[in-house]
């Protein structure tokens, strides 16, 4: 039987992606509850889903496929309304996602030469994107050249990125990026700027139930648990097994805890989904989902569970790998701490595993493998 060390996100991906391999599966939830920080009870999952195509893909792999598990509940993702943007001298800008529609929304609020800067300050993220997919989201190579380094933008800073949005308001929308990812340090490598690349490309998503009341994002990690069930994999809280799969976050002693906000639940909502509201009036930003959620950077701690501080282009590149000896997949992965980013780790990790234990090669771009099959250890 393997053991998957961790009852994170990453933690139940892994197992339910290994148990549907064919593989006997206990996850050890180690002292965290089931989807540690994400956990149902904890209500700090956000109702926005970014990059669904990470929770679709998991599902798809381990039984039935996410939108029938969401209709059988009730619930559905619909695209989610555009953020809010709030700034200290009382204006607002509400920016969607689409990419013509962001440029007609910037040229009414600040011209036509601002928009156009934002335009293509996103498009030249795109490059960035694609490398961040190599290096550690659907790939998990490691950026060794200088090359490399340029093309995940490691020898830029967020800042050199914020300079060239075109507007201050703009600016600032791009600084506030930092403290998001778990940082306050002016040295944040402009990487982290690619949160807005993924937005533009794959849109914002919010789960709501069937009469269009909005519901926390929690309810997508009781269904991975359902999952779990189905595909018998037992869970347990301590094992002296040795783990196939490390999911607990990491730190390695030159790294610091990612910066975690203080977390307010907010009272159910009474009606249709609002617009999350982004605070960027203070030091540090809020951002407030009405009637779920707020998390408070104002008030932000160390906690390693929200992975690792991303402080400069060094920190990132030090990440712990995902194909090590034992394999890893957390926060603290090269992917980041978002909970897409999670299931991306996990998924790596199972592939190595699982090549390792069969030399089956399960990964998407092998079109020949049929997983279920009688498994022969190497």
């Amino acid at each position: 039987m393997l053991t998957i060390r961790g009852g994170t996100l990453a933690g139940m991906a892994t197992a339910a992606r290994l148990a549907k391999l064919g593989h006997r599966v206990r996850l050890d939830l180690a002292g965290e509850p089931l989807g540690g920080r994400w956990a149902p009870e904890a209500g700090a999952l956000p109702p926005v889903v970014t990059l669904p195509a990470t929770w679709r893909d998991l599902f798809k792999k381990t039984g039935r496929p996410l939108d029938a598990e969401l209709a059988r509940v009730g619930l559905a993702l619909v695209e989610a309304p555009p953020a809010v943007h709030r700034f200290a001298d009382g204006s607002e800008l509400e920016l969607p996602t689409e990419r013509g529609r962001q440029f007609a929304v910037l040229t009414r609020h600040y011209g036509e030469a601002a928009a156009g800067r934002w335009r293509d300050t996103l498009d030249a993220l795109d490059d960035a994107w694609l490398a961040a997919r190599r290096f550690g989201v659907e790939r998990p190579d490691a950026p060794r050249t200088a090359a490399d380094r340029r093309a995940l933008l490691l020898d830029r800073t967020l800042d050199d990125i914020a300079d060239r949005a075109g507007h201050p308001h703009l600016a600032r929308l791009i600084q506030d990026l930092a403290p998001v990812a778990g940082t306050r340090s002016r040295r944040a490598p402009g990487l982290l700027a690619t949160r807005l690349v993924v937005e533009r490309t794959f849109g914002r998503w919010r789960l709501v139930d069937d009469t269009g009341l909005p519901q926390p994002g929690g309810r997508l990690v009781d269904l991975l648990a359902d999952r779990l069930a189905t595909r018998r994999v037992a869970v347990v809280d301590g094992t002296d097994d040795a783990p196939a799969v490390d999911c607990l976050p990491r730190r390695p002693r030159w790294a610091t805890a990612a910066l975690a906000p203080a977390v307010v639940a907010g009272p159910p909502a009474s009606g249709p989904a609002e617009a999350e509201i982004v605070d960027h009036t203070g030091a540090w930003p809020v951002l407030h989902w009405p009637g779920v959620l707020t998390w408070d950077f104002t008030r932000a701690r160390p906690d390693l569970a929200w992975g690792l501080a991303p402080r400069s282009a060094r920190a990132v590149l030090r990440r712990p790998a995902v194909v090590a000896e034992v394999p890893t997949a957390s926060a603290c992965s090269p992917a980041g701490p978002e909970p897409w980013a999670e299931l991306a780790s996990a998924a790596l990790a199972v592939y190595e595993t699982h090549e390792r234990l069969t030399g089956e090669d399960s990964r998407p771009t092998n079109r020949e493998f049929r997983p279920g099959g009688r498994r022969t250890p190497r």
